[in-house]
């Protein structure tokens, strides 16, 4: 596959589109498309330019090298085997399309200006379900997070060198990991709906980074996710909020410690159970109404997805501490030069 033919074929995907899609929209068959894709036939000026349109990225993005930009080592898929060959080759692009911006943003500081995530640091043995209580407490501890809710898990991980990226959702994606030039840990996550899914499936997948569990009779996923809701949900914390044995939660307390650890109401139900907080026949009452509460109207209240601020953070140190002037940095953030001097301002 040429250079051009494999820049088109990753956009076309990107772009959720056909080759017979794209073939329509720039007045040519799909089979010249397969051919520009396999480099069989080469795309003239025009054709490029088109192609640049529809994609809404500029011509050098479909006929520049950008490969050697970025390396990604040791990529490994969450539930691998339900993605296909094609939507994996997609978020592949997606990830290393960000991580691009990355790698030539870190050029411009000193080398070791910003922490990378180094997994054994935080590695932990779990031999039992009864290990992970104790196990999320040191990690919450290594993180600097104490016993206090954590109103951002993207700020704090990013705080302790882990790049995030958020991809739009993608049939059987669930989460991706790697390194960008053999140093810094990436997470790529499909972005949930809601900021407590969001953050939910986040924490499961720190798990999956730092947790060694040596129990083959483990399940896996099951380990992750009692992690997650230990890690957001510390002891301590909850039962400071609710003490230790309860015989009724009221509905008003329960969505009192939704907003709280910003986690959805069935998540903190297993857990007062998990705690033996609560019996089997309150977690009930509790999840028939949040049952009821799901099927009844909409909640029109917005909520915030957990999103990564880094880059734009770094690109913003980069001009203050002019490693680069305000024009590249407004080109990083893609942004109109006059924009991005607001930006510098309110900042200042």
């Amino acid at each position: 596959m040429s250079v051009i033919g494999d820049n088109i074929r990753k956009n076309r995907l990107k772009n959720n589109l056909t080759t017979r899609d794209l073939a329509q929209k720039i007045g040519v068959s799909h089979t010249a498309v397969n051919k520009f894709e396999k480099g069989l036939l080469s795309p003239n000026k025009q054709m490029i330019r088109k192609m640049a349109r529809i994609f809404k990225v500029k011509t050098q993005k479909l006929v520049l090298d950008t490969s050697s930009l970025v390396d990604i080592k040791n990529i490994e898929f969450r539930d691998e085997e339900r993605i296909t060959k094609k939507n994996k080759e997609l978020i592949e692009y997606i990830a290393k399309e960000e991580l691009e911006k990355y790698s030539n943003l870190l050029e411009y500081f000193p080398e070791e200006r910003f922490l990378s995530f180094d997994p054994e640091k935080y590695r932990e043995e779990i031999f039992s379900h009864e290990d992970i209580e104790e196990k999320a407490a040191n990690i919450r501890e290594k993180l600097g997070a104490g016993n206090m809710a954590v109103f951002s898990l993207t700020e704090l991980l990013e705080n302790n060198g882990l790049i995030i990226i958020f991809a739009e959702s993608v049939d059987g994606f669930s989460a991706q990991e790697g390194y960008i030039q053999e140093k810094y840990l990436f997470v790529t996550l499909r972005k949930e709906k809601t900021e407590e899914e969001q953050r939910y499936l986040l924490a499961s997948e720190l798990a999956r980074i730092v947790f060694d569990i040596k129990n083959p009779d483990l399940d896996t996923e099951d380990v992750n996710n009692e992690f997650a809701s230990s890690f957001l949900m510390s002891r301590e914390l909850i039962i400071k909020d609710t003490g230790e044995r309860r015989k009724k939660i009221s509905f008003f307390e329960l969505d009192e410690l939704c907003r709280k650890y910003r986690l959805p109401g069935t998540i903190i139900i297993k857990r007062l159970r998990d705690l033996k907080i609560i019996s089997e026949a309150e977690k009930t009452r509790l999840h028939n109404h949040v049952k009821d509460k799901s099927e009844g109207p909409s909640d029109e209240t917005e909520i915030k997805n957990e999103k990564s601020d880094k880059y734009k953070k770094m690109v913003l140190e980069a001009v203050l501490e002019k490693y680069i002037d305000y024009k590249k940095g407004a080109k990083f953030l893609n942004m109109l030069e006059k924009d991005f001097l607001c930006l510098i301002d309110e900042k200042k």
